[in-house]
């Protein structure tokens, strides 16, 4: 879709949707064979005529299980420009795809905001902290929450 941002108003609200933090037992081989998995997942919730919601998860765990695992999740919500709204099919649009490439400054803050979050719960007991920084191949699954 072109412009997509076009359609939407400039005021946005930026929210923490949910923390989940949960540690793990230790299996008692600590130092081989352990990968630590990060899933970005979008889930776009169409409100019209409002606008959009947006929420960007980052989802970490360790494999085999153990440790911790943990989950957060950051939203935005973007209301309709009015004048703009009806002139697209809002039911076959990808939004959360769209959201993407269409605000990217708006995604890398969500992304930031996982980031440093995660960084400051997994170093609260004194440990380094885990900072997982966003692959360039590493690109969210877009789920349109059922749109």
């Amino acid at each position: 879709m072109e412009n997509f941002a076009s359609y939407f108003l400039p005021e946005r609200r930026i929210f923490l949707e949910n923390i989940s933090y949960e540690a793990l037992r230790e299996n008692g081989a600590r130092a081989k064979g352990k990968k630590l998995d990060c899933k970005d997942s979008i889930v776009a919730q169409l409100r019209y005529p409002v606008g959009v919601r947006i929420i960007f998860n980052r989802r970490l765990a360790f494999e085999p299980e153990e440790l911790f695992e943990l989950s957060v999740s950051f939203g935005a919500e973007l209301k309709f420009d009015p004048e703009k709204r009806d002139l697209v099919d809002w039911k076959t649009v990808n939004v959360a795809g769209e959201f993407q490439t269409g605000f990217p400054t708006l995604f890398a803050a969500l992304n930031a905001r996982c980031t440093l979050l995660i960084a400051q719960i997994t170093s609260a007991a004194g440990a380094s902290p885990v900072i997982p920084l966003p692959a360039k191949n590493r690109i969210p699954q877009p789920d349109n929450g059922g749109l």
